[in-house]
């Protein structure tokens, strides 16, 4: 019986799996952050609902495990496009989000920058998986 494995020195050091944890490590610390100071976050963001802020902060932590698990797999480069698509519905969401929702000045300038951030991460992601 054979075992294809991957030796320890090259699993990981892709340009998808570079993407991957970078992208899982922002996830991290912006749900940390946000979950933990989630009455803070929504004061700065101008809404009185700090279980939604929390919620999302919990949501990200949990998404940035699954990335960065997915960055020791062997299937990288198509976990990356899967991350990359969720990225720009993120990015949209968070313009909605940043248009329609009843947020403070710096609410809705802080939510539409953190969107095109993520949005321009995207962009970069999907490029690592077309070379």
């Amino acid at each position: 019986m054979t075992t294809d494995t991957v030796p320890p020195t090259s699993r990981g050091t892709s340009a998808p799996a570079r993407l991957l944890r970078l992208d899982g490590v922002l996830c991290a610390a912006t749900g940390l952050v946000t979950g933990i100071a989630a009455g803070p976050v929504a004061g700065l963001l101008g809404t009185g609902s700090t279980g939604v802020v929390r919620a999302v902060g919990l949501a990200l932590v949990g998404y940035a495990v699954v990335l960065l698990v997915s960055s020791r797999t062997r299937r990288t480069r198509q976990a990356l496009r899967a991350a990359a698509l969720g990225n720009l519905g993120w990015e949209v969401a968070s313009l909605a989000v940043a248009t329609l929702a009843d947020l403070s000045t710096a609410g809705r300038l802080l939510v539409a920058a953190q969107g095109l951030a993520i949005g321009a991460l995207a962009l970069v992601q999907l490029r690592a998986v077309r070379q």
